[in-house]
């Protein structure tokens, strides 16, 4: 097996819903962490997403049977007696990377936490993910920072991120940019995973008559998370061309651009997926 490394930035704000009953004021929850708390995709919904995407529809929205990429890329559908067949690939959970939060001097900064960038490390530590190595320098030396105040690598002064007074830190974050985005922002843990998400309102309409107001928690657009994907690499030549390769040059054409999560109809969860891995 093979495992490969992706991002997910969202183009739109993004809903995957926890699905659990609460009590809270906030009625529909996103997916969350069990140990950080942090915002995620679980991989069963990160898989469902992929293969919504990859699968064929006639015009009246109906699912058609599966071609034998999507099967044996993602295994025999639930519905089907004849092959209960494990999906060849293997989809791990995709994890918060960076958030934007508001600032008092630019639109927004992007956020990250030593833990975030130090659990992406071991993440390619642990699956022997190629990557960029003078890269992985970088991200390393910016874990290592010491974060009371959140820190802003930008000399701005009287900066506010969101309720918090950030801190003006010489580094160098060029090397940064293309990964993690501009005007980066570096949170202590705590203060990271004590970020609201925003809540919107939403309506209940019955023949243009409000009969039910709820509220629902989304990650913001502008957020990244990174996943893997596990995949063979004992395959015979006619196998890879017909379906592996079949799905990369599917993926790297029209794949890019999917959707995770509920609320398609009113443009939640779109999102770029890009590899990057070597």
């Amino acid at each position: 097996m093979k495992t490969e490394l992706y991002t997910i930035d969202t183009l739109s704000n993004l809903h995957v819903g926890a699905g659990d009953i609460n009590f809270d004021i906030i009625d529909n929850q996103v997916q969350r962490d069990p140990i950080t708390t942090l915002p995620n995709i679980n991989s069963s919904s990160l898989k469902g997403a992929f293969r919504e995407h990859f699968s064929t529809f006639d015009q009246d929205g109906k699912k058609l049977d599966d071609s034998k990429m999507v099967k044996y890329i993602f295994g025999a559908d639930n519905k089907d007696d004849k092959n209960q067949q494990s999906g060849a690939y293997s989809f791990f959970e995709a994890q918060l990377l960076t958030r934007p939060v508001r600032s008092s001097e630019k639109p927004y900064f992007n956020a990250t936490s030593p833990a975030v960038l130090t659990a992406l490390l071991q993440t390619l530590e642990d699956f022997e993910i190629s990557f960029d190595e003078s890269l992985k320098a970088e991200i390393k030396k910016l874990s290592e920072l010491r974060v009371s105040k959140p820190l802003i690598f930008e000399n701005l002064q009287n900066v506010m991120l969101e309720d918090f007074e950030a801190e003006y830190k010489s580094f160098d974050t060029s090397k940064l940019k293309e990964f993690l985005g501009d005007d980066l922002a570096l949170f202590s843990d705590k203060d990271f995973k004590e970020l609201t998400l925003p809540v919107l309102a939403r309506n209940h309409l019955e023949d243009g008559v409000s009969k039910n107001l709820w509220y629902e928690e989304v990650v913001p657009k502008k957020s990244k998370f990174f996943f893997c994907i596990s995949k063979p690499t004992n395959l015979d030549e006619r196998d890879k061309k017909e379906k592996i390769d079949g799905f990369e040059n599917r993926f790297n054409r029209e794949g890019s651009r999917i959707q995770f999560g509920a609320n398609k109809s009113i443009g939640y969860g779109f999102s770029k997926v890009t590899k990057v891995s070597k």
